[in-house]
């Protein structure tokens, strides 16, 4: 079984290569949310094994822009996910009391 390094990048959402299973090792999401202050939580959703999951991913303060007013928040998360061939995966946020802005997925892994 040959083992190919698999690594992609999108806005809001990748799509997962339909001809071998995809193993992701990590991903990692950056997302903005105006005003400044607002509380955030980002999501990873995709679908394994025909079931659709919500993984929660747990966000950090990097920075606020002056000139966008909006913050910006970042994670970087090792895991073992298992998305069916085909399939997007896609980050989510939550943002009571205020809007999320543009929101980035990469995830990194091997297709065997």
């Amino acid at each position: 079984m040959a083992i190919k390094p698999f690594a992609a990048m999108g806005s809001p959402s990748i799509t997962v290569p339909g001809t071998k299973q995809l193993i992701v090792e990590t991903l990692s999401v950056q997302v903005d949310v105006t005003p400044p202050g607002t509380k955030l939580e980002a999501f990873v959703n995709y679908t394994s094994d025909g079931e659709n999951i919500s993984l929660f991913v747990p966000l950090t303060y990097a920075y606020t822009e002056p000139s966008t007013n909006f913050d910006f928040h970042v994670a970087m998360q090792e895991v073992r996910l298992y998305p069916d061939k085909g399939t997007t995966m896609a980050v989510s946020v939550h943002a009571p009391g205020g809007d999320g802005g543009t929101l980035f997925l990469t995830v990194s892994g091997q297709l065997v």
